[in-house]
């Protein structure tokens, strides 16, 4: 019959199994990352960091279109010029 591992004994295998799993997980991660690169292929997290760079391009320039109106309401509101050539005097 097999026989029954105590339960430290158990537990170190346990432990032993996930630490490979992980640094295997690791090792296909960076060889998938290499692979992408070489390729020139974003990878996700290429991907990720432009959709942030986007948002904060957008919200730059809609900060800059209400600064811009806010001045061409402002130039609207002020008197007509008198200088010459503009039209009146």
């Amino acid at each position: 019959m097999g026989r029954v591992l105590s339960p430290e004994v158990a537990g170190a295998a346990l432990q032993t199994l996930l630490a490979a799993a992980g640094e295997a997980r690791e090792r296909i991660d960076r060889v998938r990352r290499a692979a992408l690169d070489a390729a020139q292929v974003p990878s996700s997290r290429d991907i990720d960091e432009l959709k942030r760079r986007l948002v904060e391009m957008e919200e730059l320039l809609d900060g800059l279109s209400a600064r811009l109106a806010r001045a061409e309401a402002r130039e609207g509101d002020e008197p007509a010029s008198t200088e010459p050539g503009s039209g009146e005097g």
